[in-house]
C-alpha cells in the first residue's frame, strides 16, 4: 500500500512547464515578502507594529496568492484545501506535531540545556495560525505540487522544496543584522525546519488534505514561542 494517496498523485499528472514556472514566481514573491518583513525590522517601528507585520504580510501575501489563483481558475481541492479525509488529517498533525516536539525537546537536551516552557501570548496565537496557514498553502499545497510540472521525480520534489522552505527563513535575519550569512540560524533551528518540512509533506500526501499540516504547522510555531532555554 503506497503511502500517497491516489488523488493527489492523480493531480500531479495534470500540471506541466508553466505551472512550474507559475510557483517559481510564487517562491519569488514570498522572498520579496520575507526581505521586506527584514527592513520593517531596521525602522523604528514599535513592538506592535514589528508583531502585527507578522499577521498582515502573511494576510496580504495569501490574499494576492488566491487573487492569483482564482484567475488561473484552478480548483481548491488541488491545493489540499477541502473535507475529505479532514479527521484522519488533522489527527496525523497532531500526532507529528507532538512528535516533532519530542524531537526538538530531545535536541536541546542533548546539547545539555535546560529547557522549560511558558504560554504564548492571545497575539501570538494569531501569528502562529496566520504564518503556518500561509506556508502550508503556499509551499506544501501550491509550489510543490506545480514544481512537479517541471520536475518527474517526486522525492527531488520534495528536497527542492524543503530548501525553498528553508530559504525564506533567512532574508528577515540577513537584513535585520546587515550582513549575509547563513550561520544566523542555529543548526537545531534547521533541522527542526527541516523535519517540519517533510513531516507536513507526509501528512498532506497521506490524505491529499491540506488542514494537518497546518495544525502540523501551528503547533511547530507554538512550541518555538513556549520553549525557554537556558
Amino acid at each position: 500500500m503506497s503511502w500517497v494517496d491516489i488523488q493527489y498523485k492523480s493531480n500531479l499528472r495534470q500540471y506541466d512547464k508553466s505551472d512550474g514556472m507559475k510557483a517559481l514566481i510564487v517562491y519569488f514573491l514570498i522572498m520579496c515578502s520575507a526581505f521586506f518583513q527584514g527592513w520593517i525590522y531596521t525602522t523604528n517601528a514599535t513592538v506592535f507594529v514589528l508583531n502585527a507585520s507578522q499577521i498582515w504580510i502573511p494576510l496580504f501575501l495569501a490574499a494576492f496568492f488566491f487573487w492569483f489563483f482564482c484567475r488561473s481558475k484552478e480548483n481548491l481541492g488541488s491545493i489540499g484545501i477541502h473535507s475529505d479525509h479532514i479527521w484522519s488529517s488533522i489527527v496525523l498533525g497532531f500526532a507529528g506535531g507532538f512528535l516533532l516536539l519530542a524531537i526538538q525537546t530531545t535536541l536541546f537536551m542533548v546539547q545539555g540545556k535546560s529547557v522549560s516552557f511558558t504560554s504564548p501570548q492571545l497575539l501570538n496565537w494569531v501569528i502562529f495560525i496566520f504564518a503556518a496557514f500561509e506556508e502550508e498553502v503556499l509551499f506544501r499545497g501550491y509550489i510543490q505540487t506545480r514544481l512537479s510540472g517541471l520536475i518527474n521525480s517526486q522525492w527531488i520534489v520534495g528536497i527542492i522544496n524543503s530548501v525553498l522552505f528553508l530559504s525564506i527563513h533567512y532574508p528577515v535575519k540577513w537584513v535585520a543584522f546587515g550582513a549575509i550569512s547563513f550561520g544566523v540560524l542555529s543548526a537545531v533551528y534547521i533541522v527542526s525546519l527541516l523535519v517540519l518540512h517533510f513531516f507536513c509533506d507526509a501528512v498532506y500526501k497521506r490524505t491529499n488534505c491540506l488542514w494537518g499540516a497546518v495544525m502540523l504547522h501551528i503547533i511547530y510555531n507554538a512550541v518555538g514561542a513556549m520553549i525557554l532555554i537556558q
